[in-house]
């Protein structure tokens, strides 16, 4: 029986390269949603392999697309929560405004999606997982990074705790701080090249491996570094 695999952020990234990777494998059935997927509609029946449209900081949106497919699946084996952006520069440059919006991505969606999705979770039979990226600046301070750093240890907190609340249903919690992928993050950022980062396919090879470990196993925390370590 095909596994279903949740794809957040599907539409760029890190997200974008694991949906596609994940949509090659015959034993899964892949479903993304980002801000660039397409339209649909809640009528109709969800297609494996498609990105669907979803503004993750819209809790409104979120609960459409859960009724969308529980209309025709109700569980879900993986969860991988690839959404986030970047917001650099020094802290006085920061606006409320742009704070808000970064942080209402980066980690209050991750609740609204959780939220509306554990049930599905909960109800595969087959060790299931929920894995969030955090990021080395989820571990360690970087400067005219503040908002980034504060939203990736966001998501490294709430996956600790989730991971004890959880423990009860046999949901597996994993946490990876990967260092430099080359995504367009680091676009328009001086000092960086991105040829000495591990690319998003590269990366999404590693990600879909978790499909693989035994049930018995909780990867926990894990981390990825390219070649020349923390850039």
């Amino acid at each position: 029986m095909k596994k279903n695999i949740l794809v957040i952020g599907a539409g760029s990234g890190i997200g974008r390269a694991l949906f596609e990777l994940l949509n090659t494998l015959p034993e899964f059935r892949a479903f993304g949603i980002s801000r660039r997927g397409i339209p649909f509609q809640k009528t109709q029946m969800i297609d494996s392999g498609v990105n669907y449209k979803c503004d993750l900081t819209n809790e409104k949106e979120i609960v459409s697309f859960f009724e969308f497919y529980q209309h025709s699946f109700k569980d879900i084996h993986a969860i991988y929560l690839c959404q986030g952006d970047g917001l650099f520069g020094n802290i006085s440059s920061l606006s409320k405004d742009s704070i808000e919006k970064h942080f209402s991505l980066n980690i209050i969606s991750s609740f609204l999606v959780l939220q509306k999705f554990y049930s599905l979770v909960r109800n595969s039979t087959d060790s299931p997982f929920v894995c969030f990226l955090s990021s080395t600046a989820g571990k360690i301070g970087f400067p005219e990074s503040t908002a980034y750093c504060a939203s990736k240890h966001a998501v490294a907190g709430l996956a600790k705790s989730l991971r004890e609340e959880w423990k009860k249903d046999k949901i597996r919690i994993f946490t990876v701080y990967p260092g430099a992928i080359s995504t367009e993050i680091w676009d328009n950022r001086e000092g960086f090249d991105q040829k000495d980062m591990i690319s998003p396919e590269e990366f999404a090879e590693y990600l879909k491996s978790f499909l693989y470990l035994p049930g018995s196993i909780n990867l926990d925390e894990s981390y990825v570094l390219p070649m020349k370590g923390i850039l």
